[in-house]
Order: structure tokens, then C-alpha cells, then sequence
């Protein structure tokens, strides 16, 4: 049994099971570069009874004890990691997922939820990787509510990727939209920690629409 090392801050243990070594390797990336611990495994035998969740593909193992996660049901690795890292902490079927959207005349920080439980951070400087992140986030959850927060504030740029978030997202099914005002987005945020100010402020506005996504996510 082959174990990747890293710090684990978050005290997940994922299982692996794939023969495709490229897909492995991204997914060992992606959640080494989040801080939690792969076991890469050549048959679930070898898996200790302590992981809740397995990524596999249908051809390698059809059929398993632990909670599988195929990587053809999954449109990317993050959104791969996200879904193991949920069905660790017994969230199989969340009611409703989040993203966070901060708008920044450079940069757009963005956070991901799946309920109150945060699942990653990130900075975008192309507004179209972070649509096609979202969208990416919104297909791994289907048959639960989905909601957008995005920072309300002055400048041309807010508006505009307002506008495009509106455009791509509203039309389409079980999609709700949040403006949030960003007033004191950018205070220091002692909830979470974040990696940089614009996930920082991303943060703040999902802590700020968080009472109205409990009861409406309800």
C-alpha cells in the first residue's frame, strides 16, 4: 500500500483506487495542495476500516463496502476532493451548496460551501475560470439547492461579473441568487482562516448570508 504524505491538517484520510495513473496523480495533487492525506491502493482489502470514502472508477471497482465516489459521475478533481471531503464528515447529501463570490477590479476571491461547511478558497484573475468553476461545483451536487453570494459594491468591474453570474446562473434550475452589500467584507475575519484578503472578504459575505441560506436551504 502506497501512502502519500502530507501535513493532513485536516484530518482526512481519502482511499484510492485507480489504475489510471494521470487521474491519480491530479487527485493526490489537489488534495495534498488542501492538506489531506491519499491512500493510493491497488484493492479495497488494503483500505483500513477507518475511510469513509474511497475514489475509484466503475471499471476498477463496481462494486465496494466503503461509500465510492466515481470519477465519472465527477466533472473535475477539486470537485472530486470536495465530495470525498463532505461524505468524511457524513454529509452524503447536503441539502444545499454555496459559493461566495468577492468581486475585485484584479482579483475575485470566491469560497465554496457545501451547508456551513467550508470546502475551499480561491483567487481568480479570469472570470472565466471561476464561471467554469462554479459551474463545475454546481453539476458534482446535483438534486440540492444551489446558491450564488456575491459582494455588492461600487465600480464597473462588480457589475459586470454581476452581470455575467446573473446570465449564466439564474436561468438555471434550483439557482438562487444573493447581492450582499460588501460594507465590512474586508474586516479581518475570526471565524475562518483564509489565504489571502479577497477569500478573506468572500468569507465575510457567506458569515453575512448565512442566517437567510439556513432557513431557505432548509
Amino acid at each position: 500500500m502506497k501512502k502519500e504524505r502530507n501535513s493532513n491538517k485536516h484530518g482526512v484520510t481519502i482511499g484510492l483506487l485507480l489504475s489510471d495513473l494521470r487521474v491519480a496523480h491530479s487527485i493526490v495533487s489537489e488534495a495534498s495542495r488542501r492538506g489531506m492525506e491519499v491512500l493510493s491502493v491497488s484493492s479495497p482489502a488494503e483500505l483500513p476500516l477507518t475511510t469513509k470514502v474511497i475514489i475509484t472508477s466503475k471499471k476498477d471497482a463496481p462494486k465496494l463496502p466503503t461509500p465510492a465516489l466515481f470519477v465519472e459521475d465527477v466533472p473535475s478533481c477539486k470537485t472530486l476532493i470536495d465530495r470525498a471531503y463532505e461524505m468524511t464528515f457524513g454529509k452524503n447529501c447536503v441539502k444545499f451548496v454555496a459559493v461566495s463570490i468577492d468581486p475585485g477590479e484584479k482579483r475575485i476571491g470566491c469560497a465554496f460551501f457545501a451547508e456551513d461547511m467550508l470546502l475551499r478558497t480561491s483567487t481568480y484573475s479570469d472570470e472565466h475560470a471561476l464561471l467554469d468553476d462554479i459551474d463545475d461545483f454546481f453539476n458534482a451536487h446535483q438534486g440540492c439547492k444551489k446558491y450564488i453570494i456575491i459582494g455588492e459594491g461600487p465600480g464597473n468591474f462588480s457589475y459586470t461579473i454581476k452581470k455575467n453570474v446573473y446570465e449564466k446562473f439564474l436561468s438555471a434550475g434550483q439557482v438562487e441568487i444573493m447581492a450582499i452589500s460588501e460594507n465590512s467584507s474586508s474586516q479581518k475575519n475570526v471565524f475562518m482562516l483564509a489565504h489571502s484578503p479577497d477569500e478573506n472578504a468572500a468569507l465575510m459575505l457567506f458569515i453575512k448570508a448565512r442566517g437567510r441560506l439556513m432557513l431557505s436551504g432548509k
